[in-house]
Order: C-alpha cells, then sequence, then structure tokens
C-alpha cells in the first residue's frame, strides 16, 4: 500500500510539472478573467474568438484546481475534470434540438482535445531536436 501512494505522489508530481509546461506554452494566466459578455457570435472569428477563451479560462481552472489538490489525489482530480466536464459538454450540447448536430461537433471537439496534448509533445520535442541540431552544425562549422 505504501509503495502504490509513494508512486501517486510521483505520478502526481511529474504530471504537476507535465501541466505546467502546457500552462507555459499556451501562455496560461494564472487566474483566466472570463471578460464581459459573448460578441460576434453571428461570425465565425466571434466564435471561435469566444471558444477559444472559453476554453483558455477552463484550462486555467482546472490546472488551478489540480496545483491545489493533494499530490496523491492529482491524476485523480485530473480524471474527475476529465470525465465531469465532458459530461457538462454533453449536457450542453442536448439542450439544442437533434437538427443542430451538436453532438457530433461535440464528439469532434472531444477527440480533437485529447489529441493536442501528445501533438504539442511532438512539436516540443521536435523543436528541441531542430535546435539542438542546428546548435551542433553552428558550433561545428569550419
Amino acid at each position: 500500500m505504501c509503495g502504490e501512494i509513494d508512486e501517486q505522489v510521483l505520478v502526481g508530481q511529474d504530471l504537476m510539472e507535465h501541466l505546467r509546461v502546457i500552462a507555459r506554452t499556451l501562455d496560461l494566466p494564472d487566474d483566466a478573467p472570463r471578460g464581459g459578455a459573448p460578441r460576434d457570435l453571428a461570425e465565425a472569428d466571434g466564435r471561435a474568438a469566444y471558444m477559444e477563451a472559453t476554453f483558455r479560462a477552463g484550462l486555467a481552472d482546472a490546472l488551478a484546481d489540480i496545483a491545489r489538490a493533494d499530490e496523491a489525489e492529482r491524476v485523480d482530480a485530473l480524471a474527475s475534470q476529465a470525465i465531469a466536464l465532458a459530461r457538462l459538454a454533453g449536457f450542453l450540447a442536448g439542450q439544442l434540438p437533434p437538427e443542430a448536430d451538436l453532438f457530433r461537433a461535440t464528439i469532434e471537439a472531444l477527440t480533437a482535445g485529447h489529441a493536442e496534448p501528445r501533438e504539442m509533445a511532438d512539436d516540443i520535442l521536435r523543436h528541441r531536436h531542430d535546435h539542438h541540431h542546428h546548435d551542433y552544425h553552428h558550433h561545428h562549422e569550419h
């Protein structure tokens, strides 16, 4: 049992470091104010801006909650949030009539969001490799 708790603490610590990198990469504020009322939602750019602001504020709130959780419960905090927020997305999507087809868009957004951390990690690794490769050639030219 003690080993499991120690492992959970280590996993939680790794998770927090990973989430801090995501927050820095996305330049999320520590306390993301929501701002005023949504605007220009009749236009695609307005909807995109509103959805991005909502996503960033929700992510900042989620990261802050996870950081406040006990080290041994951070993984559970993240998992619980993911499930609860997916439920919230489904609940909100269910408010519109079926012909609005928001369910499909919600599932697509869930799928895209699930892939984002992996894509971000790949981009970071590619950037580090390219930077290291460039430095190597720069320092070893004759």
